[in-house]
């Protein structure tokens, strides 16, 4: 969540700031920025002080975006577009989604691999990985009672995307006393 707040900090400076300057003329969308920039910079009469200010914002947005993996930011709009969904046993659909079926639409959907549905086939997929070498991606499961197993998908910071039967799609803490104590072991997906 920290990476979101960051990223949408500074896309929104960089938005602000694209607000004053001159625009761009259709013709241009396929140059370079630099080459852009410097049109600007002719035509407009911006100071190089505002040309600096451009490159430095473009270098902070340049950082942000490589710090935040791909796959999370992936995760990300998933749990945006899915938040609050019912749990329902079988479900796949907006409607209603178990643990397993979610896994199953979040890989397919936002990484185009088809993998498993059921839990049960899940944990016979992929390498198991030690909880303390667990990265973005990777499939997290729970023993949440006499034979129900439960599955989400690690999305880094120790958290993990879900579908709780109680809650439905969100996100929890592997440190929450709840999870932490039920934590199975993590699978990593060949092609991750």
């Amino acid at each position: 969540m920290r990476y979101a707040t960051l990223l949408f900090t500074c896309l929104m400076l960089l938005l602000a700031g694209c607000a004053s300057r001159a625009p761009v003329a259709p013709e241009s969308m396929t140059e370079a920025p630099a080459a852009i920039r410097a049109k600007q910079k002719a035509s407009s009469g911006n100071s190089a002080p505002d040309l600096q200010a451009q490159q430095e914002m473009d270098a902070l947005v340049a950082d942000v975006m490589a710090e935040v993996p791909p796959l999370r930011v992936s995760l990300e709009a998933q749990h945006e577009d899915w938040k609050g969904v019912p749990y329902r046993y079988g479900g796949l659909s907006p409607r209603g989604v178990d643990c397993s079926g979610f896994v199953y639409l979040t890989f397919l959907s936002r990484l185009g691999m088809e993998v498993p549905r059921t839990t049960t086939e899940l944990l016979q997929s992929g390498e198991k990985v030690k909880r303390d070498e667990i990265q973005v991606g990777d499939l997290v499961f729970f023993r949440t009672g006499p034979g129900n197993r439960h599955v989400g998908i690690y999305m880094g910071n120790g958290d993990f995307l879900h579908a709780s039967s109680s809650q439905g799609v969100m996100t929890s803490s592997l440190s929450n006393p709840y999870w932490h104590r039920r934590f199975w072991q993590a699978r990593r997906l060949a092609g991750l």
